[in-house]
């Protein structure tokens, strides 16, 4: 099986052009790139250095020619090189952190590799566990469809109808790796996954290697993140300490717990919000974790009811949390579960949970339902059947609109490369720049080299209504936030 990138295109003559926005217009601004080294394109660094997961690993290469904020780079490639060096707040040409008069023959990026785009389509991968632990609704890959079926009414992007094709996991890593061989094979542009973080790291390394750009939700924090790859969710060691903070500054609690599963990937944010929890004077009474394979927690049950937490981080695939909740419930123990990124803060767990998810907070990168910002998608959004399973599609529509914003800046020549320089620029605001609806994801900032988007900006959800009586759904709760 193929596992490389076609060769890219260095040629100026069929390359895009950017013209950058001011940033004011709820987009986003670009900076001039070009293709990594190794590629024949371009030296130089991103935001003046290696950039890192929050507290974690390092990239792979950087993919700007030059940097931005007062750095200086090479570039070469195209038949000669050059320097440019950036003054924060002066006059450039190529660069971000000044004026410009218009595109140059700086501006311009090569496509680069254009498998999985014609003149007419671009075919995008999402990654979902359909099966197994963690499953997703039924209804994902229509609701997956129809943010770019809505842009389809509005022209495309240049012309370009996006389709996006569904890969299973099975919630496992040697499915995400057998899921991206069939990818590969299919000639997917990019990819995007939704999965548990174990998985979604095994989908980052599988996807890089294949050459294939990837939004990522979340992902494990020591591992890299690599130059084609988009940390578009929560760090998942930050929201610890996020989660520790709300529960002692909004909750006001004082006894707090902690339930995860065997995955050596996911320690690291629970050691983080521990160490943080007892920082701010929390008592952590509870600190266990389950097998994340498993369907009876009886034990869990007794000894969480035993140690009395008010407030349980309950870091778990939606299965896990249903049975974990039920039984405590069981056991006359009801504390505020909480939830963060993708792990259960969907309204399909809430029914069947009977109740004992009532009341339930979640840090998530989207509100709820009934959140006005989402009029446009409640209106458009026809595939989810109920309530019970439309949500799903706000996460489908907030990575589409990302991905759309990409496209728009890439320009009429889009490629892998260009793709990938658009993304490293992204900025985005409230609107979505290619339909005017409102945002569902948390404002993304790749500026100046970065490769890690979200700044922890999350939204906090809670359950409204009782699954007892099958009338329960999440709603926003706060606005997206950084600190609480």
């Amino acid at each position: 099986m193929l596992l490389c990138a076609t060769s890219l295109v260095v040629t100026t003559g069929c390359a895009a052009r950017f013209a950058r926005s001011d940033g004011n217009d709820g987009g986003s601004s670009l900076s001039q790139g070009g293709l990594p080294a190794e590629q024949g394109g371009t030296t130089g660094t991103a935001g003046g250095g290696t950039g890192s997961v929050p507290g974690g690993g390092t990239t792979t290469g950087a993919l700007l020619a030059g940097t931005s904020g007062g750095s200086s780079g090479t570039t070469t490639g195209g038949g000669g090189s050059s320097t440019t060096t950036t003054t924060s707040g002066g006059s450039t040409t190529g660069t971000s952190g000044g004026s410009t008069t218009g595109p140059t023959e700086a501006d311009v990026v090569p496509p680069g590799s254009q498998t999985g785009v014609t003149k007419t389509t671009v075919k995008i991968g999402l990654f979902v566990p359909k099966t197994g632990a963690a499953p997703v609704p039924p209804t994902i890959d229509a609701q997956a469809q129809n943010y770019f079926d809505y842009v389809k009414t509005k022209g495309g992007i240049f012309g370009r109808n996006v389709t996006v094709k569904i890969y299973d996991t099975g919630s496992t890593e040697a499915g995400a790796r057998t899921a991206v061989q069939q990818a590969v094979s299919d000639g997917i542009f990019a990819a995007v996954s939704l999965d548990r973080i174990s998985v979604e790291g095994a989908l980052v390394t599988a996807l890089h290697k294949a050459g294939i750009p990837h939004l990522i939700n979340q992902m494990p924090h020591a591992q890299a993140i690599p130059t084609d790859g988009f940390y578009i969710g929560t760090d998942q060691v930050n929201n610890g300490k996020q989660i520790a903070h709300y529960m002692k500054n909004r909750l006001h609690y004082t006894k707090v717990g902690f339930v995860g599963e065997n995955d050596p990937t996911a320690y690291p944010a629970r050691d983080a919000f521990v160490a943080e929890a007892k920082r701010i004077g929390l008592q952590v009474v509870h600190n266990e974790v389950v097998d994340g394979m498993g369907n009876q927690f009886l034990a869990e049950a007794q000894k969480l009811k035993t140690d009395g937490a008010q407030a349980i981080w309950l870091y778990v695939a939606p299965n896990n949390a249903i049975n974990i909740s039920k039984e405590s419930q069981a056991d006359g123990y009801h504390p505020t579960w909480i939830s963060s990124s993708i792990a259960w803060g969907f309204n399909l767990a809430l029914t069947p949970a009977q109740g004992a998810l009532d009341g339930a907070k979640s840090f998530s990168p989207w509100g709820g339902l009934s959140d006005p910002r989402y009029a446009t998608f409640n209106k458009v959004d026809t595939a989810g059947k109920t309530t019970q399973d439309k949500d799903i599609g706000l996460a489908a529509w907030g990575f589409g609109q990302v991905i759309a914003a990409a496209m728009h800046d890439a320009g009429p020549d889009l490629g892998r490369n260009s793709f990938n320089v658009a993304m490293q620029n992204l900025r985005t605001g409230s609107k979505d720049v290619v339909t005017g609806a409102a945002m569902c994801w948390p404002p993304l900032d790749f500026t100046g080299g970065k490769r890690y988007g979200s700044g922890d900006r999350t939204i906090v959800m809670t359950v409204q209504g009782s699954g007892a009586a099958g009338r329960s759904v999440w709603a926003t709760e706060s606005n997206y936030a950084a600190t609480y």
